[in-house]
């Protein structure tokens, strides 16, 4: 599996070829795993701890510039899965893909790319690879206090859950988070 900051740099690399590596990702409090903090409209607090993270802003190495995410922003995937869900979340789309782990059938591993509009040609049941394009970052107009986002997540499901009940729901609603252990890679 991939350490998160080689995902860091295959967005980056997908977005700006040759000038990938260049690249520094920027981070305010509420926008990492586990935050209770919020970095949009009044920066007070979120009802309930942030289970992923928030990456939109980068900075070039060379001339400094800060750049964030705009719709037309490229998402990459994380690594080789299946698409198990795609459903509706409050800015955009959630794809939900879970890992392939051929050494552990019982073990799942999921990931959610959230606040996307995903490739029309990505379906339910689909082989995805690792790096391949599957979204776009969703254009946040209807909501001006958030600027475009990916929210990505990684979960290890710890009970037998049907895979099309993997939505944006489950993941953030309290009484159900007991079906799924969000991870930190």
């Amino acid at each position: 599996m991939k350490k998160f900051s080689d995902y860091l740099q295959a967005i980056a690399r997908t977005n700006h070829p040759g000038n990938g590596l260049k690249t520094q990702w920027l981070f305010y409090c509420g926008m990492l795993f586990l935050s209770r903090d919020k970095w949009w409209g009044d920066f007070r607090h979120r009802p309930s701890r942030h289970e992923g993270i928030d990456i939109c802003w980068h900075r070039n190495e060379q001339t400094h510039e800060v750049h964030g995410f705009t719709p037309e922003t490229r998402i990459p995937a994380m690594e080789n899965g299946t698409v198990v869900n795609i459903c509706d979340d409050f800015l955009g789309r959630t794809l939900v893909v879970k890992q392939k782990i051929p050494e552990a059938s019982e073990f799942k591993i999921i990931f959610t790319y959230a606040h996307i509009v995903p490739e029309a040609n990505i379906l339910i049941g689909q082989q995805i690879k690792k790096d391949q394009v599957i979204a776009t970052v969703c254009d946040t107009q209807k909501n001006p206090q958030l600027v475009p986002h990916l929210h990505f997540s990684c979960f290890e499901i710890i009970e037998p859950v049907p895979e099309t009940r993997l939505d944006w729901n489950v993941f953030t609603d309290p009484e159900k988070v007991n079906m799924i252990c969000p991870v930190f890679l």
